[in-house]
């Protein structure tokens, strides 16, 4: 079947690379004529190549501009809407200072009692001879176990404060969220001056020890200092086992301490880094020489029958990793809580966890007065000291830091306090009741901070006070009800009603313990106005 002439024009008869091959059997292929249609014919597609590639540049260029560009405007946005929230949370706090609850008309008493000064909390729990029975008996070792909160009772003339049993239930209970417990409003009696009963649970002198002067504080850190300095020179001596070691075990137990969060289990892997480097330091598995015990505590101590480290020395090394638990702990709650109260509650946890490990203990007591050492110099509102934020020496004796010749901003200062009195409230709110172990540091240290503040004269009080008041409180409320009942509603209505009525006009940190007030009434219920 042949092909039709239609057909066969379809097809070319020749295809460029045969004319490229042919043209090879030319007797003019070697002239000069040929190389130069070559050299044209590849400048041109150098050419063409080139242009294909700034298209292919220019092209990319615009889009990591528009990229540029794109991740601009996401940033503007995010900077926008954080403005807009921050705007809206000062428009609640100003609606919040301008509302005015009208107080129901009391009716009228037989013989009122002549107000003579402002109400105050006792410097320190009061003991309650209601109790003292109960202390005589063999006590379980751990903190109160929950108070559950019930309508006030009223107080019997013959005591001296609160009968806590007149408010616990039959049986213990574990504490409601604050979230959905509802409280009564505290009546004109719980307004006034409140000694607290002392804990039955808790043993004495090493859980529950007397209010000591703030300057054994200062004097321990002075000792740590000076411990620090010495073995940090040791370290340097050829030879010497600390070399190398010493510097590990730092830089170790910072990072676990760094790496606490919240979760159950979160934590496990962290904490036994820490335990075993200072396990190695009591047992001397690297060996240093011994120190004086008594230079880091704040009460005077005796051999304990039964317990571990009743020597009056103890390695060197351990003290020193102690010490750096401590300041890791401290500046945990400065970096972290500031901005996220909540944060401090792992860190609470991990606290009592070490401290009260029997073997990291010294005559039957823990050694957590070398963390509340490094407490007191940056935080000195908590034990009660206060001054002027206004003045270099005011500044100075609340623990306002400097950064370099200057202070720091008044911003970075009240971050600061408010996450060391979050990381407080954490470590002194501990409950220990389903614990076989003993509380380092039991809730009468936070009762004791926190009169020390709220009992400070008016005209003595700095914002300070109130910033520190206001993270004591915030998150915490509920634990301190568990433990104080009644007693702990009225020295709330102190803190956040009376207090900073004491504090100059428009002051907002005052304001902001108000706000809190009413928090507190719409979440919990808690009445205390």
């Amino acid at each position: 079947m042949s092909r039709s002439p239609a057909r066969r024009n379809q097809h070319p008869l020749s295809s460029p690379e045969r004319n490229l091959r042919s043209s090879f059997l030319f007797d003019t292929r070697n002239d000069e004529l040929s190389h130069l249609d070559a050299l044209a014919a590849a400048q041109a597609e150098h050419n063409r190549v080139r242009e294909a590639a700034m298209r292919v540049y220019e092209l990319h260029e615009l889009k990591e501009e528009s990229e540029r560009i794109r991740q601009q405007q996401e940033r503007e946005h995010e900077r926008l809407k954080a403005e807009a929230e921050l705007a809206a949370k000062e428009r609640k706090l100003q609606e919040l200072r301008s509302r005015s609850i009208p107080k129901p008309t009391a009716p009228p008493e037989p013989k009122p009692e002549p107000v003579t000064a402002a109400p105050s909390l006792p410097a320190k729990p009061v003991e309650n001879p209601a109790i003292s029975k109960l202390q005589e008996q063999p006590k379980p070792v751990g903190e109160p176990p929950a108070v559950k909160q019930k309508p006030p009772a009223p107080l019997k003339p013959q005591t001296n404060g609160f009968d806590l049993n007149a408010v616990k239930p039959a049986q213990p209970q574990p504490p409601r969220p604050a979230s959905s417990s509802a409280f009564p409003a505290p009546n004109e009696s719980q307004t006034k001056p409140l000694p607290l009963p002392s804990q039955p649970t808790q043993r004495a002198p090493e859980t529950a020890k007397p209010a000591q002067p703030t300057e054994r504080y200062v004097q321990i850190h002075q000792e740590l200092k000076k411990l620090r300095t010495s073995l940090q020179a040791e370290a340097k001596v050829p030879g010497s086992p600390l070399k190398g070691t010493m510097g590990a075990y730092r830089r170790e137990i910072r990072v676990s301490i760094g790496q606490l969060t919240s979760g159950r289990g979160a934590n496990t892997q962290p904490i036994q880094k820490i335990t075993t480097a200072l396990r190695d330091a009591l047992q001397l598995k690297v060996p240093s020489s011994p120190i004086e015990m008594s230079k880091f505590v704040v009460d005077a101590r005796q051999p304990a029958e039964g317990t571990a480290n009743n020597d009056a020395t103890l390695p060197s090394l351990f003290i020193y990793l102690v010490n750096i638990c401590a300041k890791g702990i401290i500046n945990q709650f400065i970096n972290e809580c500031g901005a996220n109260p909540k944060a401090a509650d792992p860190i609470g946890v991990f606290t009592a966890h070490i401290f009260s490990m029997p073997e990291f203990q010294w005559r039957g007591a823990s050694l957590i007065d070398i963390l509340m050492a490094k407490f007191r110099i940056v935080c000195p509102v908590l034990f009660g000291l206060s001054g002027s934020d206004k003045t270099e020496r005011g500044r100075l004796t609340i623990g306002w830091r400097k950064d370099g010749p200057a202070w720091i901003t008044e911003q970075s200062h009240n971050d600061r306090m408010a996450g060391l009195a979050a990381g407080y409230a954490a470590v002194s709110l501990r409950d220990f009741s389903r614990s076989a172990k003993i509380n380092p540091y039991p809730p009468t240290h936070y009762w004791t901070a926190l009169a020390g503040i709220v009992n400070c004269p008016a005209g003595q009080t700095s914002n300070t006070q109130y910033v520190v008041v206001r993270y004591l409180i915030d998150g915490h409320e509920q634990r301190f009800l568990n433990f104080y009942g009644n007693a702990a509603v009225a020295a709330l209505r102190l803190a956040l009603i009376e207090f900073p009525k004491k504090a100059p006009g428009n002051s907002p940190a005052a304001g902001s313990l108000q706000a809190l007030a009413e928090v507190l009434r719409s979440t919990s219920g808690l009445v205390l106005a």
